[in-house]
């Protein structure tokens, strides 16, 4: 039962203060700046990873034969699987890369990044710098062409990210009701949406784990040496963590704004002593 006066209302017999406009537009402007500060913490997650890869650069020819090796053995090519090596055209390309110019697949031509594209069943690279990546990037392949499960996986993804992105915008919407009052799907979703964008990250972390294991695999049947192979997982484990680490973040993220947003807009309960006569 609810009693209304002014800016307080009385529900369920305890009184509330409604929050005004000014707490909840410093509880939005609170909000953000906590996201943006949790997500600053991404780089320590994807900094070993592009540490080593800098590293690689110097052994892939250790790597190259037995990844030309694994692309026949996986036999991906009668799916219509082909291999571009990508690089930059001419050293003044490289030069605007070099002082943040942007240029299309810039990292990839670097040798700091690689890419499987579904839709043409292309695997980009730099074989002269980073032929390791490349066995991840032929486990993508496999998950598509090759693995039902992994299919599945890969078309998780845009949605996956999809909510995760809409969860952010909904943990800054105002909470009106007090948090004692009954709950329906919109406050079980507000009251969770950290939760709910992290879980949404996490076809895709696995697909990406799922990409390393089948790349693994391959190295392993292609004949890479012991050593090279347990380097390997050491290099796709640094790259693993910087996609779990997007998704703890993401979740954490969600989930500071929702608390912070709550506490700005969420209706103030307003302490009623007794009065004895």
């Amino acid at each position: 039962m609810v009693s209304s006066t002014s800016n307080t209302y009385v529900y369920n017999g305890t009184k509330y203060r409604q929050r005004s406009e000014q707490e909840a537009q410093l509880g939005y402007l609170a909000a953000t700046v906590a996201s943006g500060l949790v997500m600053a913490a991404l780089p320590s997650f994807s900094n070993p990873f592009l540490k080593q890869m800098k590293k690689e650069h110097g052994n892939n020819e250790l790597y190259k034969d037995a990844f030309i090796k694994s692309i026949e053995i996986s036999k991906l090519e009668n799916e219509g699987l082909r291999l571009v090596n990508t690089t930059f055209k001419d050293l003044n390309e490289q030069k605007l890369y070099e002082a943040g110019k942007k240029i299309a697949d810039g990292d990839i031509k670097a040798g700091l990044n690689a890419c499987y594209i579904p839709d043409a069943k292309i695997i980009k690279l730099n074989a002269n710098k980073a032929t390791i990546s490349g066995y991840h990037e032929l486990g993508h392949a496999m998950n598509h062409l090759k693995s039902r499960f992994g299919r599945i996986l890969q078309k998780l993804r845009v949605p996956g990210y999809t909510i995760a992105g809409l969860m952010g915008t909904l943990a800054l919407f105002s909470r009106p009701k007090p948090k004692e009052a009954k709950r329906n799907i919109e406050d079980f979703i507000l009251d969770n949406c950290g939760t709910i964008a992290f879980i949404s990250m996490l076809p895709t972390v696995a697909e990406e784990a799922l990409a390393s294991h089948n790349g693994i695999k391959l190295a392993k049947q292609a004949g890479l040496s012991d050593n090279l192979v347990k380097n390997l997982r050491k290099f796709y484990g640094k790259a693993l963590l910087s996609y779990v680490g997007y998704a703890v973040l993401t979740g954490i993220s969600v989930y500071t704004m929702s608390k912070i947003t709550q506490l700005f807009t969420r209706p103030q309960k307003i302490e009623q002593r007794e009065t004895y006569y």
